[in-house]
């Protein structure tokens, strides 16, 4: 979480006489409904947590607080993309931008990435790629760091290998763990790429246990279809059906029906006479019924 709200409380006594100074007045409501916002988002509860963050960015916005209408505009916008809702996250990430300019001051890095994770999450590529390119380049190494490897996914999907190598080496030397799922799954984007389809499985499932280790569940899934995706061309059918089972299982469990239809789709048709292929038919079917 960042930037976090200080208390400043300070209290001066110089023998038994002096009197106390107190240090500025605090906005004791914007205080309460910003530690219940960040309460709620480490207990896994997004959908509170940015209901929290919208309160206190009222409260901030009252009282006209450039600072805290970013810190808390760029934790709702959080929030809502945990809650499986890029596109108020959006919403909220592109309003904080213009409230920030409004008062002269430029967007932050990060506000900038998560703009672009949710223009990325709406289908707008595009222009996720163009502001994912300004927090690239900013001063913040794990915004842009972060931002690389979300320019990476773009240039995948649109099958340009120059620039998917160019992102993949931008985090080769990635030293936290989350960096270093990041660096392995572009890199074994790129060997599917190049037709290394061991290579390909192996950086897979090196990200698999990156993602797992720090909590990243739905990029957890997306690295189990990938690894699927690599199996499936390397003419591993059955291990590919159980890589996309897995991932569609993963998904579901996150309310990401979409994708865990598609994964257990293929899952299903890669193993039809399979004990994998019915149980990704018959998860599919109840995804369906409940929907």
């Amino acid at each position: 979480m960042r930037r976090l709200l200080l208390l400043l409380l300070f209290l001066s006594a110089c023998g038994g006489s002096a009197p106390e100074v107190a240090g500025p007045p605090v906005d004791e409501t914007l205080e309460r409904d910003t530690a219940a916002g960040h309460l709620a988002f480490e207990l896994e509860h997004p959908e509170e947590a940015a209901a929290r963050y919208r309160s206190a960015l009222e409260r901030a916005q009252a009282r006209d607080d450039s600072e805290q209408i970013g810190t808390l505009g760029y934790n709702l916008a959080v929030a809502e993309l945990h809650a499986n809702a890029p596109d108020r996250a959006l919403a909220a990430a592109q309003t904080t931008r213009t409230e920030l300019q409004r008062r002269g001051a430029k967007p932050f890095p990060a506000l900038l990435l998560v703009e672009a994770t949710a223009l990325y999450r709406t289908g707008s590529s595009t222009e996720a790629d163009a502001v994912a390119a300004q927090a690239e380049a900013g001063a913040d190494p794990v915004a842009s760091a972060r931002a690389s490897f979300l320019r990476g996914l773009i240039a995948d999907e649109r099958n340009n290998e120059r620039d998917l190598a160019t992102a993949a080496s931008k985090l080769r030397t990635a030293g936290t763990p989350d960096l270093q799922a990041d660096a392995a799954e572009l890199a074994a984007r790129l060997a599917l790429r190049q037709g290394d389809f061991a290579t390909a499985q192996q950086e897979a499932a090196r990200a698999e246990a990156l993602r797992r280790e720090t909590l990243d569940y739905r990029g957890l899934a997306r690295v189990l279809a990938l690894g699927g995706e690599a199996a499936s061309r390397g003419g591993e059918a059955k291990a590919a059906a159980e890589l996309f089972w897995r991932a569609g299982q993963s998904a579901a469990a996150q309310d990401d029906l979409e994708m865990a239809r598609l994964w257990l789709r293929q899952a299903a048709d890669l193993a039809p006479g399979m004990p994998v292929g019915k149980a990704a038919s018959d998860l599919l079917a109840r995804l369906n019924q409940s929907n």
